[in-house]
Order: structure tokens, then sequence, then C-alpha cells
């Protein structure tokens, strides 16, 4: 279901406003008390919190020596129960409903007004890294707990003692606030959703959580049809966990376009761009489009040692030179002079070059596979993705046409099958700027807190004693570590988050699926080497702090 002209428009004036008010949202959110005393309280929110969950829910595994959670596994359902956990110790309304999704949601002043959503998933690929999916879930819940508490003493409903309190896991929000309170404290719903399948590993279908909320889920395709590996079907998984997904049931999951704000999910970059840059924060502009091909090349077999090369009909080696081929066709300019050399790739100039597009042939399998054996039949995968669609389909077509004639060429036989098409998804223009505009306000909230921690260590360190001639207690000379004051003002680059990059994301997130029901932003963090879907996936806990705190800047701009 589109979002509408009508809706757009008027979130779009909604963010201008919060524009203006978010240079002044950072700063406000310590008028209430000594900036010491709420920054060592906001890092332990957004940075010591989050750190600690992601810890905590990078051990809940089907696996003992890695990470691996996949649908309704053993370690997913014990996932879904810390992380309803953790949404309730938050102050949040919270169900898991019947595809398995977990949502905490505080009402709002206006409990009808369109809820903004914050998600991700919680499920994993084998062997994975902690913070693909868990990231945007965890900073979601934390920016959220983080606002009830800061509101809550703004309006001196909380004391700063009793939020400490909170912040140290020693009480939870609704131990010391009534729920009714705790839903007023913002002016409308907001609500975190643990997405329960993104991956697609158990069915080869992504995105089933998002699809869900986003009413995609049941049609064109009944995805609750597909099956696993071992013949069951979503729907019959379900229905051995609990679940009831009756079609009738499901589709009331599905939130309408009148019922939301607005989609925004934290996810680590899972690419390079950022690091390279020497930032720890990027917006994204766009989720690239993709299409899957399945290449198949038949030829004919025969004796390695003799049939003369001069009449072979090889498809391994036509694999070869096709992969070469697309490799050089998605290269652009970068590699004109191998392209010169190759009779398969279109040398007309183009008028258009997006940089964002990426091939890749990722699979690849041989008949008979002997290594005497001249292969009698291949198959490849190719997949493509580029943030314009139409240059996208363009640079399809022309591999499809490569191929086609380097069979010709060869004397073999050829197939080459759409898999799957996806349309580019472009965020929201008004919450690209809103997210920017958070990044940058976002570091005075940071730097604050950071400089609280450095003055409490400071302070907390031990001096030597000097005792005087009579036996008393002296001043020690030793100097404190110098703390640098915050020169951060709002609205205005620092030297960490100047120029806040907006790129595309290469990756399909639940975002995809939520897109066909209102507009969505998705802000990028830094992770190390661009590496995910892996162990050495890492984000430090700096820049999942760094994150944490611009997303709560950004829900301090709309929802207070």
């Amino acid at each position: 279901m589109p979002f509408s002209a009508r809706n757009a428009h008027v979130f779009t004036a909604i963010l201008i406003i919060a524009g203006q008010l978010a240079k002044l949202s950072a700063s406000q959110a310590f008028i209430s008390s000594p900036s010491d005393h709420n920054g060592l309280l906001l890092h332990k929110l957004l940075h010591v919190e989050v750190s600690s969950h992601l810890s905590t829910l990078g051990k809940v595994s089907d696996e003992p020596d890695s990470l691996t959670r996949t649908f309704l596994s053993p370690a997913h359902q014990r996932a879904s129960k810390q992380i309803a956990a953790w949404m309730h110790e938050a102050g949040m309304h919270t169900w898991t409903d019947n595809v398995a999704n977990v949502h905490g949601r505080i009402r709002g002043q206006n409990v009808t007004a369109p809820a903004l959503v914050i998600g991700s998933h919680y499920d994993t690929v084998k062997d994975a890294g902690k913070f693909d999916g868990a990231l945007g879930i965890l900073a979601g819940i934390a920016a959220v707990k983080a606002l009830v508490i800061q509101t809550a003493i703004k309006s001196e409903i909380l004391t700063y003692e009793q939020a400490e309190s909170i912040a140290a896991g020693a009480a939870s929000v609704l131990q010391l606030l009534n729920r009714a309170d705790v839903d007023a404290l913002v002016s409308s719903p907001v609500e975190v959703v643990a997405f329960c399948d993104e991956e697609g590993l158990s069915f080869q279908t992504t995105l089933l959580g998002s699809r869900a909320l986003a009413g995609s889920l049941l049609a064109p395709t009944n995805l609750l049809n597909s099956r696993n590996s071992e013949g069951l079907s979503v729907k019959q998984v379900l229905q051995q966990h609990g679940y009831n997904p009756a079609e009738d049931v499901v589709s009331n999951i599905a939130l309408t376009a009148d019922q939301v704000r607005a989609y925004i999910e934290v996810h680590l970059e899972q690419g390079p761009v950022l690091e390279a840059a020497g930032k720890p924060l990027g917006v994204v502009s766009a989720i690239a489009g993709q299409t899957r091909l399945s290449v198949s090349m038949t030829g004919t077999q025969g004796h390695a040692g003799t049939v003369l090369m001069a009449i072979r009909r090889d498809p391994l080696a036509a694999a070869a030179e096709a992969i070469n081929m697309i490799e050089q066709q998605c290269a652009g300019g970068q590699l004109a002079g191998m392209m010169q050399s190759m009779p398969n790739v279109k040398q007309a100039a183009r008028s258009v070059w997006d940089p964002s597009l990426v091939c890749t042939v990722g699979a690849l399998s041989v008949w008979p596979g002997a290594s005497n054996v001249i292969a009698g039949a291949t198959n490849f995968s190719v997949d493509i993705r580029a943030q314009n669609d139409a240059f996208r389909k363009e640079i399809v077509q022309e591999v499809m046409s490569g191929v086609d004639r380097l069979c010709s060429r060869r004397k073999l036989g050829c197939l080459v099958q759409h898999v799957h098409d996806a349309e580019a998804v472009q965020c929201s223009p008004a919450l690209v700027q809103g997210l920017v505009a958070a990044v940058k306000d976002s570091e005075q909230v940071y730097c604050l807190a950071q400089q609280a921690v450095t003055l409490q260590e400071s302070s907390s360190s031990k001096h030597p004693l000097i005792i005087d001639s009579d036996g008393k207690e002296i001043c020690t000379t030793a100097e404190s570590p110098a703390v640098e004051e915050c020169q951060v003002v709002p609205g205005q680059p620092s030297s960490q988050l100047d120029e806040t990059p907006v790129l595309v994301s290469g990756a399909g997130h639940d975002g995809l699926a939520m897109a066909d029901l209102t507009q969505i932003g998705m802000l990028f963090v830094r992770c190390r080497g661009g590496i995910s879907h892996s162990p050495q996936e890492y984000v430090s806990d700096e820049d999942v702090g760094r994150a944490t705190t611009a997303l709560y800047t950004f829900l301090a701009a709309l929802l207070q």
C-alpha cells in the first residue's frame, strides 16, 4: 500500500519544523541539571547499555562456538523473549505477533496519531556477527528509553537518583512510573519492532517479518507457503511453535499507511565507505535495486587429452569469458583500456553512469567436475545492483545480450533466466535531511556525555597522600587529566561529523518491505573493514554510542 502524497507532504512539513527544533533539542537535554550529572546518565543509557545488550544477544546462538540464529530455532525463541524483556524494562507496551515479530510501543499523548516505527531483524546468517540487525533493535530500544527518562526528569515525575537506578539495572521504568505517565511523555506513538526473519536462511524468502507488517506477506505471493529444506512451510513451522498463521490473523498484523508516520532503521554499513572516509555515521539516500540472473551453458563433454582445442565446445571456458565480460561491463570507465579488448562489451559512450553499480558472480557449478573431463555444462549466478533502476535494467540487458553472443560464437546452448528483480527504494528526502541534522546535533549530547565520563574518572582516581611534620594530611598537587570543553554548536559542523556522508545501500534491508507502506530513513554505522555476515563483523563501542545518540536526538526533535 503506497504512502499517500498528502501524508508525505504533511510529514515533510513536520520535519521542516522538527529540523528547526533539532538545534535546540541537543542542548535542552542538559538544561534540567548540571551537564556532568546528566551526561553520565546518558552515557549509561545510550552507550554502555547498548553495547552490553549487544554482547548478551550475541551469545544467544544455536551453535556453541559461533553465532547462528535462524527463524524459530531455540536460540531465536530465546532472543525473542530477551528482546521483549528489554522493551518492557524501557516502559513499552510489549507483544509478539503471529509471525514472531516482537513489538514495543509507547502510545504517546495522541494515541491515534500515526506511529514512528523503528526496526531491524533479530535472525542471523550462519556463523554471523553480532551487530547485523541487532544493533538497529537495541539502539531503538535505548533511544526510546532515554527519551522517556529524560522527559520524565524534565517533567519532575522522576528524580535523577531514580533515573540512575534504572540505568544501573536496579529498577525498570514501570517500577518507578505508572504506564499512563510513561505514555504521556512523548507527543505521539513510537514503536520498536524486532523483525523475525530478514535473512531468509530457512525458507529462502527474505523480509518475512517486515513484509507481514507492511502487508505484502500474503500477496502477490503467499510466502506462508514457502518451504524449508525439510519440506515444511512457514505456516507449518509457525503452527508447531504455537503461533496462529491463519491468513486472516496474519493479514491483521499489517499496518495501514495512515497508522504509520515513517520507518527508521539503524544498521551497520556492511561496506567500507564510512571507514575509508573516516566518518562514524552516514545517512542512506536509497537502497539499490537488484537483479539476479541464472546462466546455464551446455556444450559437448569429452576427454581432456583427445579432443583438439579447435573443435571443443567447452561451456566452462565460455563461463570464464562471460564472467570476465560481466566484470568489465560493470566497471565503467575505470577499466576502459581492458574493455577495448573485450568483444562483447558495449563500447558506446553513456550519457548516464551510476557509480553505485556493482555486479557479482557468486556461485558457479560445473558438470561433471572432473580434472580430466571437458565440462558438459555450467551454471552460474549473476547479481546486478544499482540505485538507478533504468540504468540497472540497461546493464542487465547488455549482460544478457553479451552472453547470448558469446554462446552463439562458441556454438553452445545457453539459457539466461531472471531469478529475482527488486526495484530501488528511495529514502524520503525529508528523513534524509532530518537524520543528517540529527547526526550533527547529536555531537553536543555525545561530547557532554564523554566529558562527564572523563570528569568522573578523574575525580575517582587516587592521588598520593602527603603528610606534614605534625602528621596532618595535606592536599596533593597531582593534576587531574585535562578535560576539553565541548565546543560543538548544534547545527554546525564538528570535527568528526562535518559533512555527514549520504550514500546508497547496496544491501537489502527491512526498509525495502516497509517502503511499500511508508516513508523510510536509514542511518548507517561504520564497521571495521566493511566486513559483515562474519564473526569478524565489528562496530566499536564508540560508534555504537554515536549512532544511538543520533537516533535519540532525532526522536527528541520529533516526539517531545
